[in-house]
């Protein structure tokens, strides 16, 4: 349980997966305790329908939030009971397939042993995942080298309570903490202190990784089980985003080799043309009674395109169903805003539920964009949040997407600050993309179209890390804001030559 925070999505995958095979197994012991004699000539027949429902019990579960971590604030009645819609929604739809379809259909009598059965399994799993949860605490030592380390600690004041708890601060010798929060010992003493006070973790800073006086305490350490990481690791782990304020140029680097060129030339493009079409079947009727409301409602274009920046700065033209007044836009570039008075009423409807956003699946099979990325910023607007924000350009490493972790966690951005927070999680994205965390963005922008968007109370910051830009003491091994730009820039000609 000592990783439980590190794998968060090793995590969420292993509960998902449970679930499908708590549900599948359901189906055929009620399949064995029905049909025994003609066990095998049943179970061939409903293997289609199981799988359906298999996959699309845990998927809306995850829609739900029953997976994360802070689904342990739900009570065990309200989990009881989106348990019960789900399951009752599964039931609905796989009856109708028996419908649609007789021969992939399910016997009423399997379906009632069934589904009471994959419930109180599942009931129980869920039961088990949030005494887990809620019982796991962490004990955690900092060690400090330097003021700003000890300024970076301050961060366990605003997020991670819950299942974190800074036991103190270890200090290098030449280095005395200064501030109120407690002194375990030197670092000369680590192995000795992290017994003595049952750590669980070590933080440490960058420059106490690249010692090499460290080195072998370190590898000493986790080698008996005690994770040594740095505090942007624990960010990521936690809240799954990166601060841009504790971003270091050897963070920069291990993200760039984080995506295999495999996955983003090969098996991502693979994705995104089997997603898109499924995209355009499913949603295309949708797309077209946008249509058909556009023309009824309002003059001009039903199609609206804009010159967009692709990877690695390559301009397109991004296709979108019009949801703003057709001269919204005759005194230049502007940024798009909350109640912006621009946007039609129907383009209100369209915007709020991403149907806008469907003909965008034509760039897709197109090849320029992804299904899931960073969203393509504006030209006009680039240069400026390059120059504003830090480390901006690393988003044109990768495909800008359709949808992405930053769109499925934040709301619309309207200022430089919003593009900066959204830049947090879409850095996250580019260091831990992969197959797992594409679909279970897709499940979640399911539930940001159900529900309508992202709520403005998302934009209130998991944690306050003002103070570091406010403090007069910098973190001596970032990159500073002026070179970022050509950070970026320089990690672009290598990429280049690698794809």
């Amino acid at each position: 349980m000592r990783s439980f925070l590190k794998q968060h999505w090793v995590h969420v995958t292993l509960n998902f997966s449970l679930d499908a095979l708590i549900f599948f197994f359901a189906f055929f012991l009620a399949t064995v305790g029905r049909y025994p004699d003609q066990i095998t000539h049943k179970w061939v027949a409903y293997l289609p329908a199981v799988i359906f429902g298999s996959l699309f019990f845990p998927s809306v579960t995850y829609i739900f939030g029953l997976y994360a971590p802070n689904s342990v604030h739900r009570a065990v009645f309200k989990r009881a009971l989106v348990l019960a819609i789900n399951v009752a929604l599964t039931m609905g739809l796989m009856c109708g397939l028996f419908y649609i379809k007789k021969s992939m259909g399910v016997a009423r009598l399997v379906m009632i042993f069934a589904f009471p059965l994959a419930y109180f399994a599942v009931l129980f799993h869920h039961s088990v995942l949030l005494r887990v949860v809620s019982n796991y605490r962490e004990r955690v030592a900092f060690i400090v080298t330097n003021t700003f380390d000890e300024l970076e600690a301050r961060l366990f004041e605003n997020f991670g309570k819950q299942h974190l708890e800074l036991v103190g601060l270890v200090h290098y010798e030449g280095f005395r903490p200064s501030g109120h929060m407690r002194v375990l010992g030197s670092v000369v003493d680590l192995s000795t202190l992290v017994k003595r006070n049952n750590i669980h973790r070590v933080l440490c800073s960058n420059k106490s990784i690249m010692d090499p006086a460290m080195c072998k305490g370190f590898c000493e350490l986790r080698y008996s089980g005690i994770a040594v990481t740095p505090l942007i690791s624990l960010f990521e782990e936690v809240h799954q985003m990166v601060p841009l304020e504790l971003i270091s140029p050897d963070w920069l680097l291990s993200a760039s080799t984080g995506p295999h060129q495999l996955y983003i030339t090969k098996i991502k493009r693979s994705f995104d043309i089997v997603a898109s079409l499924l995209g355009l079947l499913f949603l295309g009727p949708l797309m077209l009674a946008g249509m058909a409301a556009l023309k009824l409602t309002s003059r001009g274009p039903v199609f609206y395109k804009q010159t967009r920046c692709g990877r690695f700065g390559k301009l397109f033209q991004v296709i979108k169903l019009r949801s703003m007044s057709v001269d919204a836009e005759k005194d230049g570039a502007v940024w798009s805003k909350a109640n912006d008075s621009r946007v039609t009423p129907l383009g209100k409807v369209l915007r709020k539920y991403r149907i806008d956003e469907i003909p965008q699946l034509l760039n897709v099979l197109r090849g320029e964009m992804s299904f899931v990325g960073p969203r393509p910023e504006r030209p006009e607007f680039m240069d400026e949040l390059a120059a504003e924000i830090p480390y901006f350009q690393e988003r044109l490493m990768v495909q800008p997407g359709i949808t992405g972790w930053a769109q499925v966690n934040y709301p619309y951005g309207a200022s430089i600050e919003d593009a900066r927070r959204k830049l947090e999680y879409d850095l996250y994205y580019t260091k831990n993309m992969g197959v797992f965390l594409d679909i279970f963005i897709l499940l979640d922008t399911v539930r940001i179209c159900l529900t309508g968007g992202v709520g403005e109370t998302h934009k209130k910051s998991l944690f306050d890390t003002s103070f570091l830009k406010k403090s007069n003491v910098t973190n001596p091994l970032s990159v500073p804001m002026d070179l970022a730009p050509q950070t970026a820039m320089a990690r672009q000609q290598v990429e280049i030559g690698l794809v």
